[in-house]
């Protein structure tokens, strides 16, 4: 039986997973706090239809990566989607990779926008005594890697308590 989390539940309990490097393409930016849910549509339909004007298909799930987090004030993130491999920058659109390492995992499925899912991984981080790859600078709490992943399809699921999301964090 699936655990509740929140007004979501788990999928795929926590857990260490070894991953290979990632690539990327997306926007990176820095976004308050209070308009990160309009702007990470926004900033993903962008991308997207940028993709479209080079004729490069989306092959990959949208994502976004947290460089720096600052509760309450703002994010800097980069929304973009996984690809198969790397694709050229170009202006605002940057080619990046998640590096390969160790990550603490979790997948759940509902409406929170991440939060839960996010506070039960690194819960359940600490309680396992892992080191997460993260410091604190003047932008608040900046990681190695930290990302959520849509594996749904977005497009073709419209009931968005059904999309199944990961997030993870890189590790020391």
């Amino acid at each position: 039986m699936a655990k509740a989390l929140g007004n979501s539940v788990v999928v795929e309990n926590p857990k260490v997973e070894l991953k290979g490097t990632q690539f990327t393409i997306g926007m990176r930016k820095r976004i308050p706090s209070k308009t990160i849910a309009s702007a990470i549509p926004k900033y993903l339909k962008q991308t997207e239809k940028y993709l479209s004007l080079k004729g490069i298909p989306v092959s990959g799930a949208p994502f976004f990566r947290f460089y720096s987090i600052n509760m309450g004030v703002e994010y800097d993130l980069e929304i973009g989607f996984l690809c198969k491999s790397a694709i050229e920058s170009e202006g605002e659109f940057v080619s990046n990779t998640f590096p390969e390492g160790n990550y603490a995992t979790l997948k759940y499925a509902g409406k929170n926008r991440g939060y839960q899912g996010n506070k039960a991984l690194i819960e359940w981080a600490r309680s396992n005594q892992l080191e997460m790859d993260r410091w604190d600078t003047d932008l608040g709490d900046t990681f190695a890697c930290r990302y959520e992943v849509y594996w749904s399809d977005i497009e073709t699921e419209p009931d968005h308590k059904k999309w199944i999301k990961e997030v993870a964090i890189k590790l020391k």
